[in-house]
């Protein structure tokens, strides 16, 4: 391909495309106990955590001054996505304890929480591109912009197809 980032992000997707196929195809046994799914959850995001730096690095062509700026800055904002993200978790294990009894108040105040942790990930990432504006070239912080934001949106597309939609 003519673009190493469009192959990265395209490798990325039929990972979790063939994960996903995997799960379905495997046959069920009796439902996890919530320290299983815990566990399997904290493998899975350090499983992530590892791919999305590696995508980042591929994907950026950090010159070394330009790493040794950028993944300092990197790690406290990967803190906070971690939070966001365990938010997002819990607001989906909540929808799913109440998904076959979901009433009108409690699926407004579940939209309401997501539309709001939203806009805490919008408000981080503005944070964050703004220190990187002040360290690395414009270019450069445009190009995170755009790896982060695909990476965010393979994320949504991974939880949007396992999340079903209210009843």
């Amino acid at each position: 391909m003519k673009h190493p980032f469009l192959r990265t992000i395209l490798l990325a997707a039929l990972a979790i495309c063939a994960a996903g196929l995997a799960s379905a195809q495997t046959p069920q046994a009796a439902t996890p106990s919530q320290a299983d799914v815990d566990k399997a959850i904290a493998q899975l995001r350090a499983d992530a955590a590892k791919d999305v730096n590696a995508i980042i690095g591929a994907s950026m062509n950090f010159t070394s001054d330009e790493a040794a700026k950028f993944w300092p800055l990197y790690k406290p904002y990967e803190t906070q996505r971690k939070a966001l993200m365990d938010e997002r978790l819990a607001i989906i294990k909540e929808y799913a304890a109440n998904y076959t009894t979901m009433s009108d108040a409690k699926a407004a105040e579940l939209a309401q929480r997501a539309l709001a942790l939203e806009e805490k990930g919008a408000a981080a990432k503005r944070s964050f591109m703004a220190e990187l504006q002040k360290v690395l070239p414009g270019k450069t912080v445009a190009r995170f912009y755009q790896v982060n934001t695909r990476i965010d949106l393979l994320r949504d597309l991974w939880f949007a197809r396992d999340v079903p939609l209210v009843q």
